[in-house]
């Protein structure tokens, strides 16, 4: 638990040390070593330092980026190794009790991509259906919550979504599996299979936001009051089209999601960063 904030640090150490994904795109990835992550959440984040360093007279500001996942981001925040943590993390009620969060850089749903969708027809002979997913995450509750008689199935969880990803793909008793929206279209592009498909239902509705320690609140209020200044900005449209309009560098190919009106409008206008469940 740090004993100063991290303005405090940036300051006197010209570094920070910011915890980064490697298989999250468009949010942050790698695809070659060392780790050098790219993608929405560093380009953001480091748009949000430059800011800060420019208002507060910091003349050098580093970035030291550190591989995390989902199973280690939280632990490596709470005990020091990283400063703040940049991703797809999504913002509930109960990781606000341990962790404090920026004002949301993007709002998803949870979808199931399956490699048989016959599995889920009323019509068809009934099942239960095998899903992976990220043992303990957001998806895996929304999941849980998830009422449709149609559907039966039994859950198996991995550390990762890149270990889950693979053992959608590899094994053939595994019929689907669960995950953020964008993060699953990511990772379908990216292995450019085609006889998979994402049912219509979205589970839940949460935000992505930069997790930052509970005891620093002033470096809370720099980054969320530089965000805003970025989203009211005309370039932040440029750079989330960068992201999710734009090729995706090292990857060769393209998500297709445009900025909707309502996503940009809640982005730049949303005061609280809880969501209520619209699960469909």
């Amino acid at each position: 638990m740090p004993t100063q904030s991290v303005l405090e640090k940036i300051r006197k150490e010209g570094v920070i040390r910011v915890g980064f994904q490697r298989h999250t795109p468009p949010f942050s990835y790698c695809t070659d070593a060392p780790f050098v992550p790219l993608g929405y959440s560093v380009d953001l984040f480091r748009q949000v330092l430059t800011g800060i360093a420019r208002r507060h007279g910091i003349a050098t500001c580093e970035i030291r980026a550190v591989e995390v996942t989902s199973a280690t981001r939280l632990a490596l925040l709470e005990d020091g190794h990283i400063d703040v943590e940049c991703g797809s993390t999504t913002i509930t009620p109960e990781r606000r009790n341990s962790n404090r969060f920026s004002r949301p850089i993007f709002f998803t749903a949870h979808r199931i991509l399956v490699k048989n969708a016959a599995l889920t027809r009323a019509d068809e002979p009934r099942k239960p259906m095998t899903v992976v997913g990220i043992q303990g995450s957001t998806s895996h509750a929304a999941l849980m919550e998830w009422a449709d008689a149609n559907v039966d199935y039994r859950f198996c969880g991995y550390a990762n979504i890149s270990s889950a990803f693979e053992r959608f793909r590899r094994d053939e008793q595994i019929d689907a599996m669960v995950a953020d929206e964008v993060i699953l279209k990511a990772l379908m592009l990216d292995a450019a299979i085609t006889s998979v498909q994402l049912l219509p239902h979205r589970l839940g509705a949460e935000p992505y936001g930069f997790m930052i320690h509970l005891d620093d609140a002033m470096f809370q209020a720099e980054v969320d009051f530089e965000l805003e200044r970025l989203m009211a900005e005309p370039a932040f449209e440029t750079t989330y089209a960068t992201w999710f309009t734009g090729q995706l560098p090292g990857k060769g190919f393209d998500l297709d999601i445009p900025l909707t009106d309502d996503m940009l409008e809640w982005l730049r206008d949303r005061d609280s960063t809880v969501i209520e469940s619209t699960a469909q």
